[in-house]
């Protein structure tokens, strides 16, 4: 079983590196709260898909790249965990321009020093 705050960083990472929108209300103008204690009860309770026509499953090409990430160990799991349940359609691909522009400038940063 996860922390309702490591459950919480998890969603936070799965909205801004994978756009990922479920468990948001929004509670003001630029507001958000997100409902974590939801989120962590239907990953770990749900027996049945939540949207059959989004059932998946990572690649193995999807699985080789988030293996070689920091966040691999939990993410892998769980991406796979919410492909199940048709929470996130997996087929789409993962990929996040912003993000990889992002690793790239700083991996650009990094051999420069």
């Amino acid at each position: 079983m996860v922390s309702m705050e490591d459950m919480s960083i998890r969603l936070i990472i799965l909205q801004g590196a994978y756009g990922y929108k479920g468990f948001t209300e929004q509670i003001g103008e630029n507001m958000y709260k997100n409902d974590v204690k939801a989120f962590q009860e239907t990953i770990e309770n749900a027996k049945e898909p939540i949207d059959t026509s989004k059932v998946s499953t990572l690649s193995s090409d999807q699985i080789k790249m988030l293996q070689g990430t920091p966040s691999g160990s939990w993410l892998i799991p769980l991406l796979n965990r919410m492909g199940q349940l048709g929470m996130m359609d997996l087929r789409d691909g993962l990929a996040n321009p912003k993000l990889f522009q992002y690793t790239s400038t700083m991996s650009a940063y990094k051999r420069s020093i």
